[in-house]
């Protein structure tokens, strides 16, 4: 690589930069280190507080409760263990030698009992400190301990009231300090100073840690500058000096006589931009020579040169303008927030730049609204053929007004840019191709701030639905560890972590007993490609279930996404145990009745014709007759009692809210339903009274109405709509019905038969309707079943009404 001249301008230019990067990464490495030693001390500080606020809750708890306890029990002793504050601080504040020390804790005296604790050193500095200025609380610096820099929290330890009946006169002091440490000391008076509490914290380690840090960052902040300098001096070299260089050699190419060639030797031992000058000044006066040798042959030129040179400087000046407005109008795009906004900040440039009488900006093909400035209520008036300007791009510039279209690209415009001149001035020629340039800039920008609101507007509806979702949903990595989850899944990682986890990550909670697989199945999702579905049960009873989506949006198989849904599967476990609890005491219910019924009838007639024998014997056969009518009523009794034992209790003392206990078993029962592709709709009174009926009874009722629905409606077609309403001021009507084929005229008297059933063999037992009809008899109310009719509003299956009667407690 060539290097540059010591006397260039690049080698300045360079120069300059060194020096300027200098002085930035000085200032930048005083202010860091500034900073992070104010950071260091406000921890430090921190961690000497809290170790003080430990202390302190130990010396309250000795003083306030513990010491005062042990004087109530044993006011004849005094046991150091339990009542000396300073020596059960110091046993829970001591630490282990073995372990890293992190902070030293010592409370320390001049002339202490214990001579372990008697203060040396720094602690007798800060003592003599502390009784020299008492009204001084709170002392913290830095001190070097052994070798090693620590940060010194220390206070004094002054001697209270409570304080002097072991610290003070020796015969008033508890025998047993006297034998533990003989007479040393004693003797202290109130609020005298004996000592102080001592916290170091090392922060050699610290400090070190900052300063490999900084030197870090000094070095990147090295790299980086070596960096910019090359990059920007290529960017120089190609940009000024190298364009320099050609102009300079245009100079000697076009001036290339003896007396040129002397004007360039003479200064080009300058730099570039002093060569120009010195060869400019040089220049001036060749020229102003051969001017004055031309002067007599073209002095009807020199009118011509200064109209063309005024020119010149009029277009330049305009071009400076045009480049000053394009980086206005880029400035106020970025900015804005709306088109609005954009109109506003861009009209008064133009309006300005061009001198106009009005500026004005009209969106032709959506709300039709108009920016003027200045601003009037009039719209400004269209060409007639404003509409082919649009559509084939067109712009019309006249000598006085001009409308540009405003597009992003060719038949693409929205609007029209209208541009009125003062009276008497008109557009340059020149002038055109700038408009055009403003027109398609702004077309742009405008595009750019619809295309941003849409993005910001889309995010924040997918952020909204996302959220919204009330089971737990979450984007996941390979591991399973949550790149994006929402609310639920974060509510539920921290419930079950118990506040560990905050991130939604509950992959890892919920899969921990798959063995290898402790992600359930999201690798194995990944490389098949497939969803997958997992039930997990956890120790505390919960059960939920897991569907596994994966998303192949790379080819790099540790990038890849999975979304991973999950569903709390409990109450719908519960369900269908308590239905098929249910079924199963409606099965010993039925089977109790017909054996009530075949054996009840026989120990009737039993116990009538024993009556009948008793009245007519006596002696030894009415003894007889006696065991006889005595067993028979017992038989009686069982039978009876095995009835109660396998009816479900329906009444209750307090009420139930039926529309609550409605809406959970359809939330159970929905999942059931999105798998079939049905759709279960509630329409509930919220006004219902509460019901005296248990809410077992009530949940059963409900779900095998729902599953009947449910068992009978097409597969993706399938919808069930569930009511619940008062009919007059004496019942409660809950209706359900379906969209399924009904059912048949001829089997309408049977369904609440037991063990009757028209489904498939083993989709059912026959008993569902049957309990249902059973718990509706023992509360008094009634069920009836019939096929919907359409005219009437009704769905075209089954439809099942049930009405509960209201007592005056309900009521």
């Amino acid at each position: 690589m060539k290097l540059p001249r010591p006397y260039s301008i690049q080698s300045k230019f360079l120069l300059s930069l060194i020096l300027t990067s200098l002085v930035i990464g000085g200032v930048l490495f005083a202010g860091f280190s500034t900073h992070m030693s104010q950071v260091l001390e406000n921890v430090v500080r921190e961690k000497a507080r809290m170790v003080f606020g430990q202390v302190d809750s130990v010396q309250n708890y000795v003083r306030g409760i513990l010491r005062p306890q042990m004087y109530e029990e044993l006011p004849d002793k005094f046991i150091i263990q339990a009542m000396s504050s300073s020596f059960v601080t110091r046993n829970i504040m001591a630490r282990d030698e073995n372990e890293p020390s992190t902070f030293t804790y010592r409370r320390v005296a001049e002339k202490s009992r214990n001579p372990s604790y008697e203060a040396k050193g720094i602690e007798l500095e800060l003592i003599k400190y502390f009784r020299e200025n008492p009204q001084q609380q709170l002392w913290e610096g830095y001190k070097n301990i052994k070798g090693e820099k620590h940060f010194v929290m220390a206070r004094p330890a002054v001697f209270k009231k409570s304080c002097l009946r072991c610290h003070g006169k020796i015969e008033d002091a508890p025998v047993e300090l006297i034998e533990l440490y003989g007479n040393r000391g004693f003797n202290h008076t109130q609020d005298s100073i004996g000592g102080i509490d001592f916290v170091g914290l090392p922060v050699s380690a610290s400090v070190a840690h900052i300063q490999e840090t900084i030197m870090s960052y000094i070095g990147v902040f090295l790299l980086a500058v070596l960096l910019y300098l090359g990059a920007t001096n290529m960017l120089f070299k190609r940009i000024v000096a190298n364009n320099i260089r050609i102009l300079t050699t245009n100079f000697r190419r076009n001036f290339s006589d003896e007396k040129g060639v002397a004007l360039f030797r003479e200064v080009e031992q300058e730099d570039e931009v002093g060569e120009m000058i010195g060869g400019i000044e040089k220049l001036s006066d060749y020229m102003f020579d051969a001017r004055q040798k031309l002067q007599d042959y073209a002095s009807n030129l020199e009118h011509m040169v200064e109209e063309r040179t005024g020119e010149l400087e009029q277009e330049a000046t305009a071009r400076q303008s045009d480049v000053e407005l394009f980086v206005q109008l880029l400035a106020g795009s970025s900015s804005s927030q709306s088109r609005g906004e954009l109109w506003k900040v861009a009209l008064p440039l133009i309006h300005k730049r061009f001198n106009l009488e009005r500026t004005a900006y009209v969106c032709t093909f959506s709300s039709k609204n108009f920016y003027s400035i200045p601003e009037t209520p009039e719209r400004p008036e269209l060409p007639d053929n404003w509409v082919e300007l649009l559509t084939d791009s067109v712009s019309l510039i006249l000598d006085d007004r001009a409308y540009i279209p405003v597009e992003s690209s060719s038949g693409s415009a929205e609007g029209l840019l209208c541009l009125f001149r003062k009276e008497g001035s008109s557009f340059r020629e020149k002038d055109r191709g700038i408009l055009r340039a403003i027109g398609r800039q702004l077309g742009i920008a405008a595009d750019s701030i619809s295309a941003l609101n849409s993005i910001v507007r889309h995010n924040t509806n997918l952020q909204s639905i996302f959220e919204g979702i009330s089971d737990p949903l979450l984007l996941a990595d390979g591991t399973g560890a949550p790149i994006v989850a929402n609310e639920s899944a974060r509510k539920l990682g921290e419930e079950l972590s118990e506040g560990c986890i905050t991130d939604g990550g509950v992959v890892s909670l919920l899969c921990q007993g798959w063995g290898d697989s402790a992600n359930c199945g999201i690798s194995k999702s990944l490389l098949m490609n497939e969803a997958l579905s997992r039930e997990v049960s956890l120790p505390e009873g919960r059960s939920f279930a897991i569907n596994i989506y994966p998303i192949h949006h790379t080819e790099n198989p540790h990038e890849r996404r999975v979304v991973v849904y999950v569903h709390e599967t409990t109450s719908q476990k519960k369900m269908l145990a308590q239905m098929t609890q249910a079924e199963k005491m409606a099965t010993v219910g039925k089977l109790s009745a017909g054996l009530a019924h075949e054996i009840n009838n026989p120990l009737g007639v039993i116990l009538c014709y024993a009556e009948l024998l008793k009245k007519g014997a006596s002696g030894q056969s009415a003894e007889d007759i006696e065991v006889i009518l005595k067993h028979t009523r017992q038989a009686q009794t069982v039978l009876k009692d095995l009835l109660n034992f396998a009816r479900p209790k329906v009444s209750s003392t307090t009420g139930t809210e039926f529309s609550g206990i409605i809406r959970e078993v359809a939330d159970v029962f929905r999942i059931q339903a999105d798998k079939q592709g049905a759709r279960i709709d509630l329409d509930l009174d919220e006004s219902v009274p509460k019901l005296n009926v248990e809410p077992q009874a009530l949940e059963h009722i409900v779900a095998n109405l729902l599953l009947n629905g449910l068992d009978a409606v097409p597969e993706n077609e399938g919808r069930l709509k569930v009511s619940l309403a008062m009919e007059g001021a004496e019942q409660v009507v809950f209706k359900i019905m379906d969209n399924g084929p009904g059912i048949a005229q001829e089997d309408l008297q049977y369904v609440f038969d037991p063990f009757y059933t028209t489904k498939e063999v083993n989709k059912g037992s026959g008993l569902g309707l049957a309990v249902v009809f059973g718990f509706m008899s023992d509360i008094g109310g009634s069920i009836e079943v019939e096929n919907g009719d359409e005219d009437k509003g009704e769905l075209s299956g089954a439809v099942f009404t049930l009405k509960f009667p209201l007592t005056a407690k309900d009521k």
